[in-house]
C-alpha cells in the first residue's frame, strides 16, 4: 500500500481562470512532490453524464457565446441559491450528482477552484479552495472550505468580512505562471530601461476564454493602430476562435501556430500566434511576455501580471461579469491601468500608447506594479498542501 498522502483534484474546465489556478499547483505538485503526494484529476464533465452533463456543457456553451455576463452570471445565479453545503436547489442537485458520487468513492481532501464546487461536496470531503483573484466578490466567499487560499491581504479582509473564517483563510501571495515569477526582477529592469528609450513600446495582446465581440472589435482597432504607426504587437489567440477570424478578415496578416521565434527583434509590426491548449497558451505567454512593455486585455484576465510583475494594462470594456469591475478598480486605483472604454481610443490607441510613453506615464505605471506582492502563490500552496496531508503520514 502506497504511504503516499492522496489529493483529488476537481476541474470546471470552463474558462481559463479557475482552470489555471490548479494548473499551476498540479504543476508545483508533481515537479517537486511526486513522492510525497498521489493526486486523482478529474473533472465536471468527465464525472457527469445524463442531465448532469448536458447541463455543464449548457453552462460551457453561455460562456463561450460571450454574452453579457454568460455563464459567469448564470453560475452565480445558481450559487446565490446555495451557499452552503446540503441545500436542496433543483439546479445543483443535477449539476453535482457526478461529482458528489465521485468524491463519496473516493473520500479523500478535494482541491477546486470555483466555488460552486465547494458549495456541493464540502459535507461529504474536506475542501481546500483556491481564490487566485484580487477581487472577492459576495458569491465567491462561500463557507464550508476546510482551507481557502487566498493572494492578498485585501483578498483576506474581504473573506473574513463576508463571514469566512480568518484561520482558514490563507494568503499565498500571487499566482503568476512560476517561470515569469522567477525572472521577474530582470524583466522589469528591462522593461524600465526600454521605456526609458526611443523605440515605441510593444505590446501583448489577449481576449478573456470567451472572446466578446466588443473586445475583439477593440483589439482589432488598437491593432490597425500599431499598425499604420508602424508600431510593434504580439497577439496571442485560440486557434479556430472569433478572435483568429477576425485578425485574418481585418489585418490579413499569417497566423503563427503555437510557437514564436525568440529575440525581441523578431517581432515584426503585428505578430499573432495561436495556440490550442490552456497549457500551450501558458508555455507562449511565459517565452513571450519579458519582451512586453504593456498588455491588453480584460481587467479578469491579466490583473496578476499589471499587480506582480510590473505590466501596465489597458482594460478592454466593456466590464463583463462579476469579477472584472472589481478587478478593474483595484487596478485603476493602484494606477497600473488605463481604460480602453470608447472606440475612439481603440481607434487612437497608438497616438495615446505614444503619449504615455513620452509623458513617462507608462513607467509610472510599471513602477506601481512591480514588487506590490509577493509572486510565489503556487509554490506555497503546493507546499501548504503536501505538509498538511502528509503531516499524520
Amino acid at each position: 500500500m502506497s504511504d503516499k498522502a492522496v489529493l483529488n483534484i476537481i476541474y470546471t474546465n470552463i474558462g481559463r481562470g479557475h482552470p489555471f489556478y490548479l494548473d499551476g499547483i498540479v504543476r508545483r505538485l508533481e515537479a517537486s512532490y511526486a513522492d510525497r503526494i498521489e493526486i486523482n484529476i478529474e473533472n465536471v464533465f468527465g464525472l457527469s453524464t445524463g442531465m448532469a452533463r448536458y447541463a455543464w456543457k449548457l453552462i460551457r456553451y453561455l460562456y463561450h457565446a460571450g454574452s453579457q455576463g454568460g455563464a459567469v452570471g448564470f453560475v452565480y445565479d445558481i450559487l446565490r441559491k446555495k451557499r452552503s453545503a446540503g441545500g436542496d436547489g433543483i439546479a445543483v442537485r443535477i449539476l453535482s450528482r457526478g461529482i458528489r458520487e465521485f468524491v463519496s468513492r473516493n473520500r479523500y481532501p478535494t482541491l477546486v477552484a470555483h466555488p460552486l464546487l465547494v458549495t456541493m461536496i464540502s459535507d461529504i470531503v474536506p475542501v481546500y479552495f483556491v481564490h487566485g483573484e484580487h477581487a472577492v466578490p459576495d458569491e465567491a466567499a462561500v463557507k464550508g472550505a476546510k482551507q481557502v487560499f487566498v493572494p492578498t491581504e485585501n483578498a483576506a479582509a474581504a473573506f473574513i468580512n463576508k463571514g469566512v473564517g480568518e484561520d482558514i483563510t490563507h494568503i499565498t501571495g500571487l499566482c503568476i505562471e512560476e517561470e515569469l515569477a522567477a525572472g521577474a526582477k530582470l524583466c522589469f529592469e528591462n522593461r524600465m530601461e526600454r521605456l526609458s528609450g526611443e523605440q515605441p513600446p510593444i505590446g501583448g495582446f489577449f481576449s478573456s476564454g470567451a472572446e466578446p465581440e466588443a473586445h475583439v472589435d477593440k483589439i482589432i482597432r488598437m491593432l490597425i493602430s500599431l499598425k499604420n504607426a508602424d508600431m510593434k504587437a504580439v497577439v496571442l489567440c485560440k486557434q479556430g476562435g472569433r478572435f483568429e477570424k477576425a485578425l485574418k478578415k481585418n489585418l490579413r496578416i499569417n497566423i503563427i501556430e503555437s510557437k514564436f521565434p525568440d529575440g525581441e527583434s523578431s517581432i515584426r509590426s503585428i505578430a499573432a500566434i495561436s495556440y490550442e491548449s490552456r497549457d500551450e497558451l501558458d508555455e507562449l505567454s511565459a517565452r513571450i511576455s519579458p519582451h512586453f512593455d504593456y498588455i491588453v486585455a480584460p481587467s479578469h484576465e491579466k490583473t496578476n501580471w499589471a499587480l506582480g510583475l510590473g505590466l501596465p494594462i489597458f482594460i478592454l470594456h466593456p466590464i463583463i461579469g462579476t469579477f472584472s469591475p472589481l478587478n478593474r478598480k483595484i487596478l485603476v486605483d493602484s494606477k497600473t491601468a488605463f481604460d480602453i472604454d470608447t472606440f475612439e481610443k481603440a481607434t487612437g490607441f497608438s497616438s495615446i500608447l505614444m503619449r504615455l510613453k513620452n509623458d513617462g506615464i507608462l513607467r509610472k505605471m510599471a513602477t506601481n506594479g512591480f514588487g506590490r506582492n509577493e509572486i510565489d502563490g503556487f509554490l506555497k500552496i503546493a507546499s501548504f498542501l503536501v505538509d498538511e496531508l502528509t503531516v499524520n503520514q
